[in-house]
């Protein structure tokens, strides 16, 4: 008897640690699914005002918003209106966010709150889909299917979604699999694909040409792909590489930049600290003093340009941002000064990070690769997701391999000669290239006065525009322009 009670003792175990692992499976998998109920995607638009700050301005209140996380957003998108078309063209772009159980089960209130965020940003009553300032809908919740009636209406997913390409494109660059509940299961690049097409033109993405509070007039917009810009250097610095002096007094510096502009540059980039090899870190009083006259008193021309600031100090980019400069431009990719990436998103300001090993002290010694093309892209990448992680929306986040910096002449030439490769794995950000006068083109060319380096700049800066790269950082701005 005993053998027989101890089998069925073992078989008794076998079945409750079977039973158990059944229940630890079934538990994780409902788990998952309530995992995927909880992340929801809002659409944002916005066609009066100075649209894409607007737009910046919305996230930042997301963010602020209890029991939700802002997870990623897509590009920004170019629209044109729907509906109602004697009216501005529209920017969109699509949020993804995670809702707590509180935010589940009480949808209708998580409307009332974007309504608040509209009311906030400046949006008044108008006729149905008329200009706004901004407008916030929430367009899916997980496979959630949702109706309520009240003082704003419910509808989710949203009933009108499927028949609006501002809605569709956005959507598609992060969540192109994300299944209708209630339209056959059918994936959003599945109805994009069937969107019937009308008169009106396809949306395109864009890169915001303004930012902060005080920056270029109207928040224009560059089409991302439409044409290759060209931003201008004016080195406020008495020891830059190439023109240091040249521009270290303020009326040399606005003279400079008008003569940037009237060459055709859409970017002006001001910097008050050289970063060439070697160079000392300059106190972040003193690069604020050099370059904030410079971009002020160039504001006050009300020239019709983008203005960069080139530092790695969130110190100096807030008082050049509230300056009127437009952009950050930061080296280090963030990495010098922990508090530049929440500062370019609390100032809702386009950044560009850069990558780069160690200081310009450093760097040289740091030039060490197995695989350049794909070290620097996952940097930026890693770069591109800090800066989101940070509050950043992905539209205002561009990207530069960093030519010259912690590289060789063998890694700044295979990184030009993979441009193409590095705009498309860095996709949809774009990408920089800055390899002007740099000291690499001098060792090629046998040519020790960066001045005289304009044909191999050129040469750098035709491989770049023929591998689709967005943006090209350069000090001989006529001949560029000719160029591309």
């Amino acid at each position: 008897l005993a053998p027989t009670l101890r089998a069925a003792a073992d078989r008794a175990d076998v079945v409750l640690v079977c039973g158990t692992f059944a229940m630890m499976r079934e538990a994780r998998q409902v788990i998952v699914e309530l995992q995927k109920d909880s992340i929801a995607y809002v659409a944002i638009g916005s066609n009066i005002g100075d649209r894409a700050f607007l737009l910046s301005s919305a996230v930042q209140s997301l963010r602020a918003l209890e029991g939700v996380q802002v997870l990623q957003t897509s590009s920004l998108y170019t629209t044109a209106p729907q509906y109602v078309s004697d009216q501005p063209s529209f920017l969109n772009a699509i949020v993804e966010v995670k809702l707590a159980m509180t935010r589940l089960n009480n949808l209708p209130g998580l409307l009332v709150d974007l309504k608040g965020i509209e009311s906030s940003l400046g949006r008044v009553p108008s006729i149905r889909n008329g200009p706004r300032a901004v407008d916030l809908d929430i367009i899916a919740v997980g496979q959630t299917v949702f109706s309520s009636e009240g003082q704003y209406p419910l509808r989710i997913p949203h009933e009108r979604m499927h028949e609006r390409d501002f809605v569709l494109v956005p959507m598609a660059e992060i969540r192109p699999d994300w299944a209708h509940p209630t339209l056959d299961n059918r994936t959003v690049q599945s109805m994009l694909q069937s969107l019937v097409v009308d008169d009106r033109e396809a949306p395109f993405r864009v890169i915001p040409a303004s930012g902060g509070v005080n920056g270029r007039a109207g928040g224009p917009v560059f089409h991302q792909g439409k044409q290759t810009l060209v931003m201008g250097i004016i080195n406020a610095t008495p020891d830059s590489f190439s023109d240091g002096g040249d521009h270290f007094q303020v009326q040399a510096a606005v003279e400079a930049a008008m003569a940037m502009i009237n060459s055709g540059a859409q970017i002006l980039d001001i910097g008050g600290e050289s970063t060439r090899p070697g160079a000392a870190e300059v106190p972040v009083e003193e690069e604020i003093r050099r370059v904030v006259p410079v971009i002020r008193a160039i504001r006050e021309k009300h020239l019709d340009v983008t203005l960069s600031v080139d530092t790695r100090n969130s110190g100096t980019a807030e008082a050049a941002v509230k300056a009127g400069a437009d952009w950050i431009n930061d080296v280090s990719g963030g990495l010098h000064d922990e508090e530049m990436l929440s500062t370019a998103a609390r100032l809702s300001t386009p950044v560009v990070l850069m990558h780069m090993r160690g200081n310009p002290k450093t760097m040289r010694s740091l030039a060490t690769y197995t695989d350049v093309v794909d070290e620097v892209t996952q940097h930026l990448i890693a770069r591109r997701d800090a800066a989101m992680e940070a509050g950043i929306p992905r539209w205002n986040v561009i990207l530069d391999p960093g030519i010259g910096f912690a590289k060789n002449i063998e890694h700044n030439l295979t990184l030009l000669h993979h441009c193409r490769k590095l705009v498309e794995n860095l996709h949809p950000s774009p990408v920089l290239i800055g390899a002007s006068r740099k000291r690499f083109l001098g060792d090629i060319l046998d040519e020790p006065d960066p001045k005289r380096r304009l044909f191999g700049s050129l040469g750098a800066a035709a491989a770049a525009a023929q591998g689709l790269v967005e943006v090209l950082r350069v000090h001989d701005v006529a001949e560029t322009v000719q160029l591309v």
